[in-house]
């Protein structure tokens, strides 16, 4: 399989996509964070994240510039849940790393800075908690040094039993 066929954010839209459509992917996701207990009554806020972006995919690319980093940074995957009988709201910072790829100067190390800069803005939908995230192939997770800077590590192996293109996407860099 062509490697191209993994690198325009699709994976990343496939993952978005099933966390807003399917109530148990999104347990099964919530069920390895902090927030694990919370997945019953947890609602995703994708409506209210696409108004926040005025037309833009609601879930891509909340960007942050960091000066303490040199430069603006990137949350790839924003997804802010609200628990629907307090309005407590959390949000995850979740990092792909395709199997073909690797972080940026920076990357790894602005995830926490920038979370915690977004955190309790209104124009990130005020969340008060939260936790990150990175997707990547277990060899990655294993062998990168800085995929400990990440609060959860959520291997593509594990992904495949609801996305199988996480699955395809790690043999076709094989």
């Amino acid at each position: 399989m062509d490697q191209s066929a993994f690198t325009d954010g699709n994976l990343d839209e496939l993952f978005a996509g099933k966390v807003a459509e399917s109530r148990e992917f999104r347990s099964w996701l919530l069920s390895r964070t902090k927030f694990a207990k919370l997945w019953p009554v947890a609602r995703l806020l994708d409506e209210e994240q696409r108004a926040a972006r005025n037309g833009k995919t609601w879930w891509r690319n909340w960007w942050r510039h960091l000066p303490e980093y040199e430069g603006d940074f990137a949350t790839r995957i924003l997804l802010v849940f609200e628990i629907e009988q307090t309005n407590l709201r959390f949000a995850l910072h979740i990092e792909n790393i395709p199997p073909f790829g690797g972080f940026e100067h920076n990357q790894a190390e602005a995830y926490r800075p920038r979370a915690l800069q977004m955190m309790r803005r209104g124009r990130h939908l005020g969340y008060m908690d939260f936790e990150t995230a990175l997707l990547a192939p277990q060899a990655f997770i294993l062998n990168e040094p800085r995929a400990e800077l990440f609060d959860r590590r959520i291997p593509y192996e594990t992904i495949a039993g609801f996305l199988p293109e996480f699955a395809l996407a790690d043999r076709a860099a094989a």
